[in-house]
């Protein structure tokens, strides 16, 4: 990064602090206030206990002393009371901007398409919305506090102490310039380290959320001494740079202590000599080594500043890299919402490109409205990407998916999914029971329980071929299945995510392969169900078992991103091609198996 780019940057990134700022003014000007009151109030001790002592010095009355010390005791009582309410205000908006932004990330992380995470380690989001988040709270609590009492706290007391003697009050400062050179040095050192170390917790965070969701195929490998030594060395490299960073940071207090103690030495050594020779008298000098040492927390206090707003400066970059991410499937701004879509799906000449490569290559496909389109191909051939560009699972251009005569690009997004079951290849459940992961394909319907009745949900189950199952689990369908659907076989997972997909009755209805984790005979045994369940119906059945989508009305055959043949079966077999080549492939590996 350039110098200037790095100067626009840092000039974002304070802007976008003022902008959190701004909203929680209000709490904000109310601790301020307090802090200054809090300030001005432990100032002025000093000056009434200097009275104090020249009073005495002078022999004042024995009445005045009373007085002097029952001021000093009420000042002291009154600065602790409105120190309170300084502490909450501020603190109190660290955790007000925590919290809106813990639901500002998440609701764009929901935003975000697939291909974000394609990119993104689980574990590293989840350490941005702990760790940095924890870091941010700081930024904007103690750190705004520390900031704003420090600077209270030199402005109200240097003035003071010139007032006194302004000789003196140079020969005290004199050795801060020096420290500020030196921390403005150490903080671009602590917040480059800090943003290391917090980029190595969420790569540590995602080799372990890698290797608990793995854990099965760690084991089956005998993998747990090597996937052991690897987080070691994650482990290892991580406190490598904690202790830079550490190191960093401890180098900052005691450094505040040295050049504080240099000061306050300096300030007797001149003061003292100043008394001598008249020039102050020794309640000034007492006074001014109060002054001085209400200086020492704050300037100690420089040290946690810079650990407080570089670490937080470094998490609040990394939150933001999550906030300036904009969503690459854009919703239909303007359009109305309204009914699900009904009629015919009609691509027309879709092309897409992942990651460099041309997915889908001017396919052109129709899908005639209540009618079962069999999608075959071989892998990699663009069936699931195919299928994911109808609920705009990834980005299509305007004008090249089309349902009931409108082009879904221009419908919103609810509208749109609201209108579709997908049950994908790779099943996801909810850690919940088996009815709430069934439920939350109608939570899109609008039934006022967000799921429709017991007898819809028991119709899914059913045409997913799930009744025999759930009548051998003890809890039937409130078994809870574990973290994504763990306590469940694979082809179990499938038929729970297929039942999901019905539970909303949608018009139309794409399954990727989705019964691929059963045999052949309960394969053919749920399509038999499903049958009745897709009459009248738009559907789109990817299986890798040519045979289960003989009774399809129609077969479109992919290959390299294009529809190269389609037609009934029977017309496929006749013609040949790659639709034949491959079920002939197939019935040979069936009789195979079948010896």
């Amino acid at each position: 990064m350039t110098a200037r780019a790095c100067r626009v940057h840092c000039r974002a990134v304070r802007l976008s602090i003022l902008g959190r700022l701004r909203a929680h003014r209000g709490a904000l000007a109310l601790g301020v206030v307090c802090l200054l009151a809090t300030n001005v109030l432990g100032q002025l001790i000093p000056k009434i206990v200097g009275r104090a002592i020249d009073a005495i010095v002078h022999g004042a009355s024995a009445a005045l002393l009373p007085k002097l010390c029952g001021t000093i005791a009420a000042l002291a009582i009154l600065q602790g009371l409105i120190r309170i309410p300084s502490r909450i205000a501020i603190f109190n908006i660290g955790r007000g901007i925590e919290y809106e932004l813990r639901n500002e990330l998440f609701a764009k992380l929901l935003a975000l398409q697939p291909s974000f995470y394609r990119r993104q380690g689980t574990g590293d989001l989840m350490s941005r919305l702990t760790n940095d988040l924890g870091s941010v709270r700081a930024l904007f609590g103690p750190g705004i506090l520390y900031v704003v009492n420090t600077l209270f706290a030199y402005a109200i007391a240097v003035p003071l102490m010139v007032q006194i003697d302004p000789l003196l009050t140079l020969v005290a400062v004199a050795p801060y310039p020096a420290l500020f050179l030196i921390a403005q040095r150490y903080a671009r050192r602590i917040q480059q380290l800090s943003r290391e170390v917090q980029e190595e917790i969420g790569a540590l965070g995602a080799e372990v959320q890698e290797d608990l969701a793995g854990v099965g195929v760690v084991k089956a490998y005998a993998l747990e001494e090597r996937r052991a030594a690897a987080f070691a060395r994650r482990c290892e490299s991580y406190f490598d740079k904690s202790m830079a960073l550490a190191r960093a940071r401890g180098v900052m207090t005691p450094l505040m202590g040295i050049f504080g103690g240099v000061g306050t030495l300096l300030a007797l050594v001149a003061g003292g000599w100043a008394v001598i020779a008249g020039r102050i008298s020794l309640g000034d000098l007492i006074a001014f080594s109060i002054y001085l040492a209400t200086l020492a927390a704050p300037t100690v206090a420089i040290g946690w500043i810079l650990a407080f707003w570089q670490r937080g400066l470094a998490a609040w970059e990394r939150l933001v890299e999550i906030l300036a991410e904009q969503p690459t499937i854009a919703d239909a701004s303007g359009a109305q919402d309204g009914d699900v879509l009904r009629g015919d799906i009609e691509i027309r000449d879709l092309s897409i490109e992942m990651d460099g490569r041309r997915v889908l290559d001017h396919l052109s496909l129709r899908v005639p409205e209540g009618t079962v389109l069999g999608l075959v191909g071989r892998v990699g051939s663009g069936k699931s990407t195919l299928l994911d560009a109808l609920p705009r699972l990834v980005e299509i251009p305007p004008g090249a998916v089309f349902i009931g005569g409108q082009d879904i690009t221009r419908v919103p997004l609810a509208r749109l999914r609201r209108s579709i079951g997908y049950a994908p290849q790779e099943a996801f459940l909810f850690s919940t029971t088996i009815r709430e992961n069934v439920r939350l394909g109608g939570a899109r319907s609008a039934h006022p329980t967000g799921g429709g009745d017991d007898g819809a949900l028991v119709s899914a189950l059913a045409a997913a071929g799930l009744g025999a199952d759930l009548a051998a689990f003890p809890d039937g369908v409130e078994t809870r299945v574990g973290e994504r659907g763990i306590t469940l076989s694979g082809g179990q997972r499938q038929r729970t995510a297929l039942a999901r997909a019905l539970a909303a009755d949608p018009p139309n209805l794409l399954l990727d392969d989705s019964l691929s984790s059963v045999d052949a005979q309960t394969e053919r045994e749920v399509l038999g169900h499903l049958r009745a369940r897709m009459r009248g119906r738009t559907a789109i059945v990817v299986s890798h078992r040519l045979a289960a989508l003989q009774a399809a009305d129609r077969i479109a055959v992919l290959d390299d991103g294009r529809v190269v043949d389609q037609g009934t079966h029977a017309e496929l077999m006749a013609r040949g091609g790659v639709y034949a080549a491959l079920y002939s492939r197939q019935a040979l590996e069936d009789e195979l198996q079948a010896l």
